[in-house]
């Protein structure tokens, strides 16, 4: 056999299984039960996190550890946003801890954690520039998660990566939280210099 014709027949192996995953996500999206009464047909809808908000969310937190670090590689914010919970993720979650007076500032607070967010990132930035320590060409040489859980039932994690860059190390760590049971990232992101 031919190197081309590897390649076709690997190209359609691939395709073929894309098309079992694409067939089997879609049916999961538009399964619906069907109850049959004497006269009328009702379909009842199957309720996702994924369908109500519409983006593919992490369900596990050593995926989001894999997926910020390389957003971190980037150095840029924008990259680090699809991994920050909505406002209307917050507010579900609030309603499902009976938080009802919360729940009017889940925005303001969703604001705020971007916010806050970006300041870290900004400053992370300009530390890991005083250490000579390139974000771009780093190294992830160990990584450590623990998961904790706070009085109210919310958990959290707390990630820090061992990176190295040409001959420097460093820490570089942060909270992650878990928001309609779905893991995101959440505050104190930083870098520090491994002495």
């Amino acid at each position: 056999m031919t190197l081309f014709e590897q390649m076709n027949q690997t190209v359609r192996y691939l395709f073929f299984w894309m098309l079992i995953c694409i067939g089997a996500i879609s049916s999961a999206q538009s399964y619906s039960t069907q109850r049959e009464d004497s006269t009328n047909v009702e379909y009842v809808q199957i309720d996702s996190i994924a369908l109500r908000y519409g983006v593919d969310l992490i369900d596990t937190l050593p995926e989001l550890v894999d997926s910020i670090f390389n957003a971190l590689k980037t150095k840029k914010f924008d990259k680090l946003l699809p991994y920050t919970p909505t406002a209307e993720m917050l507010k579900e979650q609030m309603d499902s801890m009976d938080l009802k007076q919360l729940q009017r500032l889940a925005t303001v607070k969703q604001q705020y954690l971007e916010h806050n967010l970006r300041k870290q990132h900004i400053r992370m930035l300009k530390d890991a520039k005083v250490m000579r320590f390139n974000f771009r060409r780093m190294e992830l040489i160990k990584q450590r998660i623990r998961i904790k859980e706070h009085e109210t039932g919310v958990r959290y994690g707390e990630i820090t990566y061992l990176c190295q860059s040409g001959k420097h190390k460093a820490y570089v760590a942060f909270l992650a939280i878990e928001v309609v049971d779905r893991w995101f990232i959440g505050d104190e992101l930083r870098i520090v210099p491994l002495d």
